[in-house]
């Protein structure tokens, strides 16, 4: 089983199909997150997401439009779509998400950063502290903040397009996403 864990923020993540098992057709992950915990809007140029929950329930907000999703409920972000999830529900929420076209970057985003929260290389919100990784996981990652984010991504992603964060980024696969 390939399982990653963020203690930072309770976050654990079962990867059950992965680009490369699929080729490049899906990723398909098991992801539980503990009361509070969530992303914010967001999107992603080069897939979309579908969530569908297994336990528990789950908000989640494609577009405008909002919603708690049940057991067996789902939801699709189409790609170019501002969306989010969260869990509002007091208990955790337990939920696969398909990525359609597969992302290996998405994937080993989450490697690094929940790798580096484990490492004690992350903030309480479980981003990492530095804005040179953070802008190499914006950048590897193909997701775009919207809103007051948007304006702190712009700072990490000129962080992460320098020659010394091109050699970092090889590190941080080597050491993560073997």
């Amino acid at each position: 089983m390939d399982k990653i864990v963020n203690p930072v923020i309770g976050e654990e993540i079962i990867f059950l199909t992965t680009s490369k098992q699929s080729g490049g057709e899906k990723t398909i992950m098991e992801v539980t997150i503990g009361p509070k915990g969530g992303n914010p809007l967001h999107y992603h140029k080069r897939f979309s997401e579908t969530f569908n929950v297994l336990e528990g329930e789950l908000s989640i907000q494609v577009g405008t439009d909002k919603k708690k999703l049940k057991v067996g409920e789902n939801a699709t972000a189409p790609m170019n779509t501002n969306h989010r999830f969260y869990n509002t529900s007091g208990k955790p929420v337990r939920f696969t998400v398909e990525l359609n076209p597969a992302s290996e970057g998405f994937e080993n985003v989450l490697r690094i950063a929940f790798g580096l929260a484990q490492d004690g290389k992350a903030g309480p919100n479980g981003m990492p502290k530095s804005f040179v990784h953070n802008g190499i996981l914006m950048n590897m990652g193909e997701g775009y903040f919207v809103g007051l984010f948007s304006v702190l991504e712009k700072v990490f992603r000129y962080f992460g397009n320098s020659d010394k964060a091109r050699q970092i980024e090889k590190d941080l696969l080597a050491k993560y996403c073997k």
